[in-house]
């Protein structure tokens, strides 16, 4: 096992949830027709739970720490989860590494962020987007073909086509299936999931201070939340050493400790994903 995983075999349990998530949701999409209405509504809250985390914290993480010490192995899975998240995981990767670099920044004078996901890129009087149109909105704006382009310079083109490939046949395969699946399940899914995600990106960002870089996210603390989701709690701490592994990111606290504790930046009392929260 530690041949195989570059960092940790903790990553085995990433590993196991996204391919649940893939075999149940083939599953459902074989069996769906078979089954009353009211069964197949009791499966929407695992589902979207299971594409949140996958989107969240278990991509986030593959992402910035490549799970497999084989490249081969690595590009293999971000293809097989490109199905899961019905979105090249090389396109996610290429988003949010622009994040990391521009760190959710305020518009400039011609009203234009770096950031492609910033909160501030739609937003009014130099102040962030409403929480609600930057989660609903978000996957609409998303530039797939930006990412194309970005891929071709850095000869990656043939691994973003493969990933595209297999969502094609992810959609294809679920339309075979059973068309009901995929137009009443998967395309809700898709995208009440990806709001979610952009949710807790919201507020991991949230009253932060961009041009601050110990302030320029928030952090919530709190040991439910960083056990069962990686420690992605610790996101000030990620954007400080964003390619270290999730299990270490507590020590990044303690190796910044008197400089973060100077700052008078946002510590959550909630959770990111219940962020709405803090602000009523």
């Amino acid at each position: 096992m530690k041949t195989l995983f570059r960092y940790s075999v903790w990553d085995s349990l990433l590993l196991a949830i996204t391919v649940f998530q893939l075999g149940l949701n083939l599953w459902l999409a074989y069996t769906w027709d078979s089954r009353p209405w009211s069964i197949n509504l009791l499966f929407y809250p695992l589902c979207l739970f299971l594409f949140w985390y996958n989107g969240l914290v278990a991509t986030h993480n593959f992402v910035h720490t490549p799970w497999f010490n084989s490249r081969v192995l690595n590009n293999l899975y971000a293809a097989i989860n490109s199905a899961n998240l019905l979105s090249p995981i090389t396109h996610y990767r290429n988003i949010h590494f622009n994040h990391h670099q521009y760190g959710d920044d305020r518009q400039d004078e011609n009203g234009q962020t770096q950031d492609h996901s910033s909160t501030f890129a739609y937003g009014k009087n130099g102040q962030r987007e409403n929480v609600i149109s930057y989660c609903a909105l978000a996957i609409i704006r998303d530039n797939l073909l930006s990412s194309f382009q970005q891929c071709k310079k850095l000869s990656e083109a043939s691994q973003i086509g493969i990933e595209s490939g297999m969502c094609l046949l992810a959609i294809t395969t679920y339309f075979l299936l059973s068309w009901k699946f995929l137009v009443f399940f998967v395309i809700p899914i898709f995208y009440f999931g990806w709001c979610l995600v952009y949710l807790a990106n919201y507020y991991e960002h949230f009253g932060a201070v961009p041009e601050n870089r110990y302030a320029n996210s928030t952090s919530h603390y709190g040991y439910l939340y960083n056990a069962l989701c990686c420690n992605e709690g610790y996101h000030q701490e990620h954007h400080l050493r964003p390619n270290i592994h999730w299990r270490k990111r507590p020590q990044v606290y303690q190796d910044f400790r008197e400089a973060l504790d100077r700052e008078d930046r946002v510590i959550l009392r909630y959770p990111p994903p219940f962020g709405f929260i803090e602000s009523m």
